[in-house]
């Protein structure tokens, strides 16, 4: 017989009695394990940090905490990179009112399944600092930045296999627009101040990502699927235009990957969400050619 599968809530249990204070206790060196941007618009990219390259985006099946980890030790095998490679920082879609969502329940959502593996919630709440801060709720306009955040198993997918060593990475975390108006056919926002909102936290994710330094990072599909519910055309059609058409952007990132489960749809045209960003992001309309 296969293996019965662990159910979400015991995962979260043994999470936070065994390996949260764990990593707590042997991990974590400094007890500031992140930082509050309440209003990302006072964040300004230095000129002299834009990139004369062109950036390049990939549009990739899978999820996002294991790709930007396997990015970063790619990156770090590679002798001509090795010794000052950078983390790559992944998109945690967040909760805007608690850290972590309902990861001790049985919920099955990109931030609850990130927690269960990590200590994440820990990193974002900070409440054994004796000058502890409540980063919560989350500002409309701003996002939480977490230095390290330690992943020692595998995702819900692969049964929260647990490894052998810990692995860390940076965390960008954005509470993008929960259920907004839509049209009948859901694929375009009723109203124009829930979109230009949506896009102001897509801006609070790339402007969090310039200020810390970060060149490089992995995205997932922000805002899409049953939980926050926008709709996947416009979402990705924002990206491509924040990217390549916004001039605050320009030259500031080398390498963006929006890292996607290939078996979600949500258009009525039966396409799957990584199907619509890898449309938008289709080389010939961005770079359009002109004879």
């Amino acid at each position: 017989m296969p293996p019965t599968r662990p159910k979400p809530s015991e995962i979260a249990a043994e999470a936070k009695r065994v390996y949260m204070p764990h990593i707590w206790r042997h991990y974590v060196k400094n007890m500031d394990t992140s930082y509050l941007y309440g209003d990302s618009t006072s964040i300004r990219v230095s000129p002299e940090k834009r990139s004369t390259h062109r950036l390049r985006v990939a549009i990739v099946p899978g999820d996002p905490v294991d790709y930007a980890l396997g990015w970063y030790d790619a990156n770090s095998n590679d002798p001509l990179f090795n010794g000052s490679t950078k983390r790559i920082p992944v998109v945690n879609m967040a909760n805007e009112k608690r850290a972590g969502g309902d990861w001790e329940s049985g919920l099955i959502a990109p931030e609850e399944c990130f927690a269960r593996r990590s200590n994440l919630v820990h990193a974002l709440t900070m409440p054994w600092n004796e000058n502890a801060r409540n980063f919560y709720p989350i500002p409309q306009r701003g996002g939480i930045y977490s230095t390290e955040v330690y992943v020692y198993r595998e995702g819900a997918e692969k049964n929260y296999g647990v490894w052998p060593v810990n692995k860390v990475l940076p965390v960008i975390s954005v509470a993008p627009v929960r259920r907004p108006k839509l049209d009948e056919a859901g694929q375009q926002y009723s109203f124009a101040q829930e979109k230009e909102l949506m896009r102001e936290k897509m801006r609070s994710v790339l402007r969090i990502a310039a200020y810390c330094g970060h060149t490089n990072i992995c995205i997932g599909a922000f805002g899409v699927g049953p939980i926050f519910r926008n709709p996947v055309g416009e979402v990705a059609k924002m990206w491509r235009k924040l990217l390549f058409e916004e001039e605050e952007f320009h030259g500031v990132f080398t390498d963006v990957v929006f890292a996607i489960d290939s078996s979600v749809g949500s258009t009525k045209g039966g396409m799957s969400d990584i199907d619509v960003f890898r449309e938008e992001f289709d080389p010939s309309s961005i770079f359009v050619t002109r004879y």
